[in-house]
């Protein structure tokens, strides 16, 4: 008789934003609410439109290190560029990798970032991904995260609609290729030069422009930590004027002072305030947040220039293929006009034929006439 008293929406499962198996406490509060998107009308819908991406945000930035290390599905292009010019184009530009399907993961090597390295696994074909047997085998140099120059959203440095297919076949390659007009789903990870290549450049598409834009803001996150924790550091709170442009490792500084804090020196008690303290981290929380709002919003404005680019790029080819279409009805005609001008030419050749027999004709029969005449005559 209970289940009777039930509401039908009991029966359908509760939506949360985030991953699976996040904190109770956490998802309880972020509860996806159903409907339509509404244009903001007020400041205050907007700061809490705001204030739902910042969760969110921060509860993928959590949940990335586990998820790359699991894998992501990616298509690759690894390019390479030589300073001496090669016979695959200006610039030596080479192909290492062509439209290769690979399972993007992160590897740890030790407890240092420094160690840590991409590594690019065959997926296998459509049968072992439904049967549950996913190869892991490399077929891909790993690339080590202190390689990594800069990570871009798009195919920075090449047309990704002219990206190389590794299939021969014509139906196979047109396929590919009209996947590849889709320039919201690429990644660029340029590494550092080796002595074969004077740049490297490593293109990647991703299934999604969500998913892409996860790997964009999760990749950039990882190499943040490697430069906050063992990078040259930017901040002039804990760290101090003289160490700031040198390479630090996870632990230095405590080794080499005992355990004090650096501006300390030999001082170790020193009593400070506890409400400085309190504004001095209610200032940094202010920063973070400014910096987290501004780029967050910043991320609407790629967004929007990837759909612009889209519109003109769909713009252009339906430009392109209206212009092939009257260059062909143009080839048409041209191939009707000179057709037609050959029949012409053979019918004005006939008519001047017919016209010459004509002549001979009545000339023929003004003899005949003559000839009949004097036959009459002399009779």
């Amino acid at each position: 008789m209970g289940d009777m008293q039930r509401s039908i929406s009991d029966y359908f499962p509760m939506i949360t934003r985030g991953f699976v198996g996040e904190e109770k406490e956490q998802s309880a509060s972020e509860v996806a609410t159903s409907g339509w998107k509404h244009d903001v009308a007020s400041r205050r819908e907007r700061e809490e439109g705001l204030r739902d991406e910042v969760r969110v945000f921060e509860t993928k930035v959590k949940k990335f290190y586990p998820l790359l290390e699991e894998g992501v599905d990616v298509t690759v292009w690894q390019l390479n560029k030589s300073v001496e010019v090669g016979v695959d184009g200006p610039g030596g530009e080479d192909f290492a990798v062509k439209s290769s399907s690979m399972t993007l993961k992160l590897h740890r090597r030790g407890d240092l970032l420094v160690q840590t390295v991409l590594t690019f696994n065959s997926t296998g074909g459509y049968l072992s991904k439904a049967l549950g047997r996913r190869r892991n085998t490399a077929v891909q140099e790993p690339l080590p995260l202190n390689d990594i120059l800069e990570v871009k959203a798009g195919c920075v440095g090449f047309d990704h609609a002219e990206l190389p297919s590794s299939s021969s076949k014509k139906g196979k390659s047109s396929k590919v290729k009209s996947e590849n007009m889709q320039s919201s789903l690429f990644l660029t990870v340029k590494a550092t030069p080796t002595p074969m290549a004077s740049s490297r450049s490593y293109f990647l598409r991703l299934k999604s422009r969500s998913t892409r834009n996860d790997l964009l803001s999760g990749l950039r996150g990882i190499l943040a930590d490697l430069q906050v924790h063992e990078g040259i550091s930017i901040s002039q709170i804990q760290t101090p004027a003289a160490v700031q442009h040198a390479r630090r490792m996870p632990g230095a500084a405590h080794k080499n002072n005992g355990g004090m804090n650096p501006f300390l020196g030999k001082q170790e008690n020193i009593m400070v305030p506890l409400a400085e303290i309190h504004d001095i981290i209610n200032r940094e929380r202010e920063s973070y947040d400014r910096l987290l709002l501004t780029m967050l919003q910043g991320s609407t404005d790629l967004k929007e220039k990837e759909d612009e680019l889209l519109t003109l790029r769909g713009k252009l080819h339906r430009s392109m293929a209206e212009c092939a279409e009257k260059d062909k009805t143009q080839a048409n005609d041209s191939k009707l006009i000179m057709q037609l001008s050959k029949k012409l030419e053979t019918l004005l050749m006939e008519n001047e034929d017919l016209r010459d027999n004509n002549d001979r004709l009545n000339q023929r029969l003004v003899q005949v006439e003559c000839e009949k005449m004097n036959i009459i005559k002399q009779g």
